[in-house]
């Protein structure tokens, strides 16, 4: 069976494997949620209180009246002239919605063939915010992009009844056994769908910007020509707390090549003949330490959070030094 990406679908308990290969990290999850920061303010009720400034019961929103609420915040105003029961929400009692964004480009599937390719990283990543967030009642909001061929969004989802779909809906993009983005016998590019060179007309292809205020992580490998700052200032326009998780693989951080190659561009599928030597392996990884500074000051700049991350790195490792440390996780004890 397959889905409309033409890629197999599995069950939930097939995901878990793919996407937790050591299964006691999610007790170490359970323990954690995702800090809100003070830019954020949710929109719907739930166990997390605001951190917004002003009173206690700052009036935030209505939602529907549902059977169990306390009758002392339906708006009777709003009952007399509609006809229809409405709870008043306040700022003190919203959940807080995280937005996981995961590009799935055909860079991302670069060293796939390895277990600690980028692509499966990411997708793990994503399964271990998501589940400390779902556990932690929280909103969660998961898309892919990147690639026309893989962009999917899957519905918001609340409680930890959702994992099983928010661990298919990731597992499902996990690379098989021929990566996308990886050389045929000839030496081109199997395919050859258009790519996308901007961030923000990848996000575009997802229905764009979160609708919500909350936390959004982007997890990508910036492998990106332009679009990196417009896609920044949407999501902060659009109330976001951004976390910019940058995934390299060990290949791209220290190259093992050597002698005359042809180097495919895994996203246009052009080649360049080359002569790699120690001259051209030191300035290129000069071309990575540069960018990479580049990327944090503008994250810093646009207030926006950089976190830089290998995927040889355990996530056991990312998760206490990472997001622990930097208050991306918080506990929740």
């Amino acid at each position: 069976m397959s889905d409309n990406t033409g890629r197999s679908s599995i069950d939930a308990q097939a995901a878990i494997k793919l996407l937790f290969p050591d299964l006691s990290l999610l007790a170490r999850l359970d323990q954690m949620s995702v800090a809100a920061g003070n830019r954020v303010k949710g929109t719907l009720a739930g166990k997390r209180r605001s951190s917004s400034l002003g009173g206690s019961q700052e009036f935030a929103d209505y939602r529907p009246y549902a059977p169990g609420d306390d009758i002392r915040r339906l708006d009777w105003n709003v009952y007399g002239r509609t006809g229809r029961a409405y709870m008043r929400q306040f700022w003190d009692e919203q959940e807080l919605t995280v937005n996981l964004l995961v590009d799935v480009s055909r860079s991302m599937s670069f060293g796939d063939e390895q277990e600690n390719g980028k692509l499966r990283f990411a997708l793990r990543l994503a399964a271990c915010i998501g589940y400390a967030s779902l556990t932690g009642e929280d909103r969660v909001t998961a898309r892919l992009f990147g690639d026309n061929g893989l962009n999917k969004e899957l519905e918001p989802l609340r409680g930890r009844s959702s994992l099983p779909q928010l661990f298919q809906f990731l597992g499902q993009a996990m690379p098989g056994p021929q990566a996308a983005g990886t050389t045929g016998a000839s030496g081109d590019i199997a395919d050859h769908r258009p790519a996308v060179l901007s961030l923000a007309e990848a996000l575009d292809g997802v229905k764009g910007r979160p609708m919500r205020s909350g936390v959004t992580l982007l997890i990508t490998d910036a492998m990106y020509e332009t679009g990196i700052e417009e896609a920044l200032l949407r999501l902060i326009a659009a109330g976001q707390k951004v976390v910019f998780i940058h995934v390299l693989s060990p290949e791209e951080l220290n190259p093992s090549l050597s002698g005359e190659l042809r180097l495919i561009d895994s996203e246009l599928g052009s080649g360049k003949d080359v002569a790699i030597a120690y001259p051209l392996l030191a300035q290129y990884k000069q071309a990575v330490d540069q960018y990479r500074e580049d990327l944090s000051r503008l994250c810093g700049e646009r207030g926006a959070q950089y976190i830089f991350i290998s995927s040889a790195d355990s996530l056991t490792e990312v998760i206490n030094r990472d997001l622990l440390q930097r208050g991306v996780l918080r506990s929740k004890t």
